[in-house]
């Protein structure tokens, strides 16, 4: 079987005026390839094996092949003894498990599902790809390389936060980056931005679920009616220690106000 494969791989190419099927190995066509390739030294099921084919795929022309179904088709009308002894057949072909036994591990039923997994992760890629560029000119970026730099690099916007701006996973949005040569972040490594926004998006969750927009001032009056930190942590599905930092953020902001305050003259 040396030399150049005639057809593709995994199907029986037919010409469209004889309807004669074609060699793979010399690429004379006939209607049936059946005694053809012993001159190749192959019996038909080492033929369908090395071209990936079905076990059970003819290896003839469409006319030839509804002529022997024709004549098969009336030989079971005519004689009971063929409609008996097909009868297991027909039971394991109603029970579907002629179908699992004849496409398992069937060499064309691999290549077709290759085939296909190709191409929809390629149609996956570009519709991902189109929504990605999508998502960054309603952004005002029409450059979609210039405007992941600008957010991820200058603006320091972190991968979590990014990918859901953009409405694409992390895996798409690294993937993004990495195309336009944009250096990733190591992994642990926060930016400022990446901190406070992570901050600023727990607080906005543990004030809606007591039912506040202000949380610093929510915390100071509970503090005020006598509620511990542990309690209040409690309250805020949150550690003690972040209820703490959520209240010397509010004491410091207070100081700072009060500090920028011009000093009243004594009366």
């Amino acid at each position: 079987m040396d030399g150049d494969v005639h057809g593709r791989i995994g199907e029986l190419a037919c010409d469209e005026v004889t309807g004669e099927v074609q060699c793979h190995l010399c690429g004379r066509s006939f209607r049936a390839l059946g005694s053809h390739i012993r001159v190749h030294d192959l019996t038909a099921d080492a033929y369908r094996e090395a071209f990936g084919l079905f076990a059970t795929k003819a290896l003839t022309s469409q006319e030839l092949s509804e002529t022997r179904r024709d004549r098969q088709q009336r030989l079971y009308r005519r004689s009971p003894a063929t409609r008996s002894n097909l009868g297991t057949g027909q039971k394991l072909a109603r029970s579907g498990e002629l179908n699992t036994l004849t496409r398992r591990d069937s060499p064309q039923r691999r290549t077709s599902q290759l085939r296909e997994l190709k191409d929809g992760r390629a149609t996956r890629s570009r519709t991902t790809q189109e929504r990605l560029r999508t998502a960054l000119a309603d952004a005002g970026f029409p450059d979609s390389a210039a405007g992941l730099r600008t957010l991820y690099v200058d603006r320091q916007t972190s991968m979590e936060n990014l990918a859901a701006l953009l409405g694409v996973s992390r895996v798409t949005l690294r993937n993004a980056l990495l195309a336009a040569d944009i250096p990733l972040r190591a992994i642990g490594v926060n930016t400022d931005t990446g901190r406070r926004s992570r901050i600023a998006s727990n607080i906005a969750r543990a004030a809606a679920l007591v039912g506040t927009t202000d949380l610093h001032q929510w915390l100071h009056e509970r503090r005020s009616q006598g509620a511990s930190l542990q309690q209040l942590a409690t309250e805020l599905n949150r550690s003690v220690p972040w209820v703490k930092d959520r209240l010397s953020e509010r004491s410091d902001h207070e100081g700072r106000a009060r500090s920028s305050r011009p000093a009243v003259p004594p009366g």
